[in-house]
């Protein structure tokens, strides 16, 4: 029999909490987090423990030592690593990582950090694409066009995911606008888009809304099903 298993995260910027829950569950039934998989974490097998997690975000450089050192002393312990993300577990009346508002919000833009530096080169690379095929005639207009297709497929889920974790940052900093503006432009999205299909007089457009709904879709399926699973073994356990 297997001492170790997978277990598929939700998504750290839409269920971190979620996730963080679950596996304190399962180390309560001897399956503890050894490191992060892809899209998930491993798990072994080992004695049972009242355990519990917690993530945080952030960029080490020099301070690497230190920032360790500082949680270690709270009775935080690290577990594993995954670029600027680190998960740390302690025993279940360890007093959180975050006790207060300031620290809160500073963690989700640690969070938002990476995501920006991502989108910096994609969004500008994906309008671009989409202008230069518009642009062009012939085997450089289908370059063009491909690349364009596939920059937006990976664009829209990057935008969502950002737009997620500047919902979280907006939450913590108590801007209700600005969260209710995450949960709508979604939404608000994909009917532009489908206007843009059913209206629209420009032949590229209603291609640039598909690419849109097809990826905004891919994502709230995935966002759906990865609620559902939880759901399920929550029920099931």
């Amino acid at each position: 029999m297997s001492r170790t298993k997978y277990m598929m995260s939700g998504g750290l910027a839409f269920s971190e909490q979620k996730d963080l829950e679950k596996l304190s569950k399962l180390s309560s039934e001897g399956w503890h987090v050894r490191k992060f998989s892809f899209l998930g974490y491993t798990l072994e097998q080992g004695e049972g423990a009242d355990y519990i997690y917690s993530m945080d975000y952030r960029t080490l450089d020099n301070d690497e030592e230190e920032y360790f050192e500082l949680f270690k002393d709270a009775g935080w312990s690290l577990v594993d690593s995954a670029g600027d993300i680190h998960l740390f577990r302690a025993e279940s009346d360890t007093k959180p990582i975050y006790t207060d508002r300031d620290t809160t919000i500073e963690k989700y833009k640690n969070q938002t950090k990476p995501l920006n530096l991502a989108m910096k080169p994609l969004v500008p690379g994906t309008i671009i694409s989409w202008v230069l095929s518009l642009q062009t005639i012939g085997s450089i207009h289908t370059f063009f066009f491909s690349l364009a297709l596939l920059l937006t497929v990976l664009t829209i889920p990057l935008l969502w995911t950002a737009l997620t974790s500047y919902g979280n940052q907006w939450k913590a900093e108590n801007k209700k606008g600005f969260v209710i503006f995450t949960k709508v432009l979604p939404a608000f999205a994909v009917v532009a888009a489908f206007y843009a299909i059913t209206e629209s007089d420009l032949k590229a457009l209603p291609i640039v809304a598909s690419a849109v709904i097809g990826a905004t879709v891919f994502v709230t399926f995935i966002t759906f099903v990865m609620s559902l699973y939880h759901r399920i073994k929550v029920k099931k356990a």
